[in-house]
């Protein structure tokens, strides 16, 4: 395990993969966090986000295993995200699953229901994440994020009945389209996820008052 990093968290190689840890502050610890950057991103892109929640915690923010032509990094080994089958992303979310077990064993954690939030591509990771795994959520947050076309396809029942999950889009986005958006809500709710909507006149990014809906709906956990 090698490591660098600031007193707030530190980067680290576990298993493989790049890794941001921030441990809790405290050692009355009960939550995990799992941070999912989007296309192109890279370990450090969702601090934004990781300083909206409890300092008591564990987070950890990986980076994506497949280089972009671009820079950065991706979940999927395709180039477009947006067409992609929820096979392609299913078998990513597993891939991130195993390699989670392996963190909390690193660090022996306990076997816990976890929290998700992911940024468009990461957004797409952190919904097939709960679909795929849903007995081991807690509740999940989808900034400017969609999921793939086939997805009523793949998926069939109730599989997220009571969980929480935040969505949070951009009526004026351009890389993922309100109406992917929209079309992901209602999925969501025929799968029995309990919604929080926040949208916002703003492009491919979470507004000012999304930001602060998105702290509180993790402070209500």
């Amino acid at each position: 395990m090698n490591a660098t990093g600031t007193d707030d968290s530190q980067v680290m190689l576990l298993n493989d993969w790049v890794v941001r840890v921030q441990q809790p502050k405290g050692s009355d610890a009960q939550r995990i966090f799992l941070m999912l950057h989007g296309f192109t991103g890279d370990e450090n892109s969702m601090s934004v986000f990781t300083r909206s929640l409890p300092r008591n915690a564990w987070i950890f923010s990986p980076r994506a295993p497949f280089p972009t032509n671009e820079g950065g990094y991706k979940w999927i080994p395709s180039e477009n995200g947006l067409s992609a089958s929820l096979k392609v992303f299913l078998d990513a979310a597993f891939n991130l699953q195993e390699a989670l077990s392996g963190w909390k064993k690193a660090f022996q954690l306990p076997d816990q229901k976890i929290e998700i939030a992911g940024f468009s591509q990461g957004a797409v990771m952190a919904l097939t994440y709960a679909l795929n795994n849903p007995k081991q959520i807690h509740r999940v947050a989808c900034l400017s994020g969609f999921l793939p076309h086939d997805t009523t396809n793949l998926i069939h029942g109730r599989p997220l009945t009571g969980i929480p999950i935040f969505l949070a889009h951009g009526t004026e986005d351009k890389t993922v389209s309100f109406e992917r958006a929209q079309e992901a809500r209602v999925w969501l709710e025929q799968f029995g996820a309990e919604i929080t909507v926040c949208d916002s006149p703003v492009g491919h990014r979470i507004s000012a008052s999304c930001f602060r809906s998105f702290a509180d709906f993790f402070r209500e956990a």
